[in-house]
């Protein structure tokens, strides 16, 4: 990284406004690595608000990652009050970055085609931020002709991807599927942020 890249780096961290980074987190057996992410955000000086599926929370409490990211965690549309920091429109305003870690197959389906009937669609619809997808789920699903399409569709609208990553996934297969580690997505929320200053 050259010099002027770094003294870019270190003014975007010595802000006083603090970058917000919406994470929407999915079920996959990988939701349970949310918590690791979250805190390497915070780490980062990042202003960090979960969202949840219904399904991650099979995986991962609500509880956990509201203690990691020290803000109310999103997981349905009845826990918003009006004018409350954490609902679907608010984060959607707020957001720097819309980052989904991890992405199942069924979130790309519901993305490409613009469901917005849970909080993390909603979002994702009326956010003008970036949106950074860290996929993970079966190698056969990564790789179907309809998850192929919605990723492109996505794509084409902008949104970005990193991973799925190579390896021994949970249900026995190997190949990509694997959620890609924690630094390096925070790595890419970095890189797209410093890129948008």
């Amino acid at each position: 990284m050259n010099q002027n890249s770094d003294n870019k780096k270190r003014d975007l961290f010595s802000s006083k406004d603090k970058k917000t980074i919406v994470v929407g987190v999915t079920g996959s057996i990988a939701a349970y690595k949310a918590a690791e992410l979250v805190s390497q955000l915070r780490q980062r000086n990042y202003n960090v608000f979960v969202i949840m599926s219904a399904d991650a929370k099979n995986f991962i409490t609500p509880l956990t990652l509201q203690t990691l990211s020290c803000n109310p965690v999103l997981e349905n549309f009845l826990e918003e009050e009006p004018g409350s920091p954490c609902g679907h429109i608010a984060l959607a305003d707020r957001a720097d970055i819309l980052l989904i870690a991890p992405a199942t197959a069924s979130t790309l389906a519901r993305l490409a085609y613009g469901f917005s009937d849970d909080p993390l669609c909603a979002v994702a619809l009326a956010t003008h931020a970036p949106l950074l997808i860290a996929p993970a789920m079966n190698v056969k699903m990564w790789e179907h002709a309809a998850t192929r399409d919605n990723v492109e569709r996505l794509r084409a609208r902008g949104a970005v991807f990193i991973g799925p990553g190579w390896g021994m996934l949970a249900c026995g297969y190997e190949g990509p599927g694997r959620l890609i580690e924690s630094s390096i997505i925070v790595d890419h929320v970095e890189k797209i942020l410093l890129e948008k200053k």
